[in-house]
């Protein structure tokens, strides 16, 4: 059941991204513009508004919504098509980043739609075990496991966040070359091995690397996978809401990183279970004071630690990624009891594991243009 505080967030969330309302129920007749008739329509059922928001007809903002449903917006769908002279013209199946939104509130963003959308459907509270470190299955519905053909056999080398129902958030340099080409990934299992029911595996067809990215560097580690078919939502399987806020979040923020890595650094075996493990966010001036003291690190940071990279670890130095973990989340929880987090950044390198070297992780609202681009293009969501 979706709280009161819910609904008053998401009728904000409508008012802020859509610009206006027609509210009314599926199905119900409503005015797009003056001159454009429409009905009340799920987001994702609406086929006309994708030729309104290419032309420049309609621009995201002009859309009104009708309010939200279950589990998505309901808006008001043009009955009519757009622009039928314009069937000539190609389109490309790679989408290309959008151009940079710097300017755009965070709440007219793309992510900040598909998260209230996220947001909106009924979720079954699922308690955290908070004394330890596995992590109760439907607690992170959005953790995929990525997975690689190696002479006959799989293998889960490296994680990933479900972001959307075909799209999948992981590190650049999990999926940079013909040896790290990924297979599959898997879905709503914390057994990797034997996963529990419901579990789901889908191809992956495409991956789109940041264009800034080069393996022999720690900057714009970051890459997007398409699946070949849209990921079944259920109680275990859900995408994450990304963390939009390019300032924060406040260094005392609880954090959580989770994967199926290296558990025991010296034997290197890796965990049959999806983990978490909670770490403290490290300010920049003491993150680039101990990558300093590195001086392997020094080419691959010519930078230094820079706005686009967060830095985090265990003061205790026993919890933190390790190999195996690298492109799974880094998790800001804003809400422990209700379950409500979002994905902070990538996980990316770090001197050793469980160090005196804070984990390096890509920060996700840097890179929200190019994500935006590729997930979400001419801003659909």
């Amino acid at each position: 059941m979706i709280s009161a505080r819910s609904c008053l967030l998401l009728g904000l969330l409508a008012l802020t991204n859509s610009g206006r309302l027609a509210v009314g129920d599926e199905g119900d007749p409503c005015q797009v513009k003056a001159d454009i008739p429409g009905i009340c329509r799920p987001s994702s059922g609406c086929n006309n508004i994708e030729g309104y928001l290419k032309s420049g007809a309609l621009s995201t903002n002009q859309v009104p919504s009708c309010g939200f449903g279950a589990r998505e917006e309901i808006i008001c769908c043009p009955t009519v098509a757009c622009c039928p002279t314009d069937s000539t013209t190609t389109t490309t199946t790679t989408p290309s980043p959008s151009p940079s939104r710097v300017n755009v509130p965070d709440q007219e963003r793309p992510a900040a739609a598909a998260c209230a959308r996220i947001r909106s459907g009924d979720r079954p509270l699922t308690p955290h075990i908070l004394g330890g470190i596995p992590v109760a299955l439907g607690v992170y519905p959005h953790m995929a496991a990525i997975a690689y053909n190696t002479f006959d056999t799989v293998d889960f080398r490296c994680g990933g966040s479900l972001i959307a129902s075909r799209f999948v958030l992981t590190a650049a340099h999990c999926v940079n070359s013909d040896s790290t080409t990924p297979a599959f990934v898997r879905l709503g299992t914390v057994a990797i091995e034997n996963p529990t029911a419901g579990f789901q595996d889908i191809n992956v067809i495409d991956v789109q690397i940041h264009p800034n990215y080069t393996s022999s560097s720690k900057y714009n580690d970051i890459a997007i996978l398409e699946l070949a078919e849209d990921a079944k939502e259920s109680d275990t399987i859900r995408p994450a809401c990304l963390y939009i806020d390019r300032a924060g979040p406040p260094i005392d923020s609880k954090v959580f990183v989770a994967g199926w890595g290296v558990m025991n650094v010296t034997n290197r075996a890796r965990s049959k279970i999806l983990l978490r493990a909670g770490l403290d966010l490290v300010p920049v001036d003491e993150c680039n004071a101990s990558f300093a003291e590195q001086p392997s690190t020094i080419r691959a940071l010519k930078q230094g630690v820079i706005d686009s990279l967060l830095c985090a670890a265990d003061k205790k130095q026993v919890k933190d990624a390790c190999q195996g973990d690298s492109g799974g989340p880094l998790i800001l929880e804003t809400d422990e009891v209700d379950g409500l987090y979002s994905v902070l950044g990538v996980i990316n390198s770090g001197f050793g594991c469980a160090t005196k070297t804070p984990g390096l992780y890509t920060r996700v609202s840097s890179f929200l243009d190019y994500i935006e681009g590729i997930v979400w293009p001419a801003n659909r969501v």
